[in-house]
């Protein structure tokens, strides 16, 4: 057994082109001892590309909000692992992925990149353990927004009516990696029966605006300004975008306009 201060940085790596590389190189150019120091940096190089890969660093100009980004990354890349868990991805798992992406609001491009991101998650080497860290940090402890994430994961193993062993072992997993037990994961599943409990990510009414809660009346009408200015349905059109565009530009400005109200109602400006 692979005791825990290694076992955290040990990643079992499939498809080691780095690896291969790395030996070679090092073997041609310093004989044994440099095939050995080859294999450790191409290892290194496998977990770094399969863990960028998963980043969601191709959303970092359009997503700015680094919690969202997060976990809008986590959860597409989840969903994908968790419907590959039992060895097939089934038409109804695909289904509640769509689903996912609708409350998501993901517009064109992001809808690409998320299902590129839910394809990542089906590989054998996908690194769920560094996907799941990195977002449970990201929320800080924000048990909302990761009863969200495990809502999305729990239908995507409750698709097909019950999750195989395989997916419940997964479930359970992740459900623990994230702070909850088994007895709260069951609950939440139970919630799900007949397709209820799916939501939009939870978002408070300065993320929404992308201002921070310490920000002045001034630079919240300026945050509320530019979204209702990018956004607005009328704009949309006048630039020729397409129907799912400009329906996706009309909910993101109601809710810009739920949050500038909701905040203007918080501070009495």
């Amino acid at each position: 057994m692979i005791g825990k201060p290694v076992q955290y940085l040990y990643e079992p790596v499939s498809g080691g082109a780095g690896r291969i590389a790395g030996t070679l190189l090092g073997a041609l150019a310093f004989g044994l001892p440099g095939a050995a120091g080859g294999f450790l940096v191409g290892y290194a190089g496998d977990v770094f590309v399969r863990r960028w890969c998963v980043s969601g660093r191709c959303w970092r100009d359009r997503v700015s909000d680094d919690v969202q980004r997060h976990y809008l990354t986590a959860a597409c890349a989840v969903m994908g692992h968790v419907a590959k868990a039992d060895g097939r991805v089934s038409e109804a798992e695909i289904g509640v992925a769509r689903q996912v992406f609708e409350l998501l609001e993901l517009d064109r491009d992001m809808r690409r990149d998320a299902i590129a991101l839910f394809g990542r998650g089906k590989r054998g080497n996908f690194p769920l353990a560094w996907v799941l860290r990195r977002f449970h940090r990201a929320c800080r402890g924000d048990d909302d927004l990761l009863h969200a994430f495990l809502e999305y994961q729990a239908a995507i193993a409750q698709a097909d009516g019950h999750p195989t062993e395989e997916q419940q072992a997964l479930l359970t997993r992740i459900a623990q990696r994230l702070g909850f037990n088994e007895s709260e994961l069951r609950d939440l599943m139970r919630s799900q029966k007949g397709g209820r409990g799916l939501r939009a990510m939870p978002q408070s009414p300065y993320r929404v605006l992308g201002v921070a809660e310490s920000a002045t009346p001034d630079q919240i009408r300026r945050a509320y300004r530019k979204l209702v200015g990018q956004y607005h349905p009328d704009r949309l059109q006048a630039r020729g975008c397409s129907e799912e565009e400009i329906r996706m530009g009309a909910s993101r400005t109601h809710a810009a306009r739920r949050a500038y109200d909701q905040i203007r109602r918080q501070q009495g400006f």
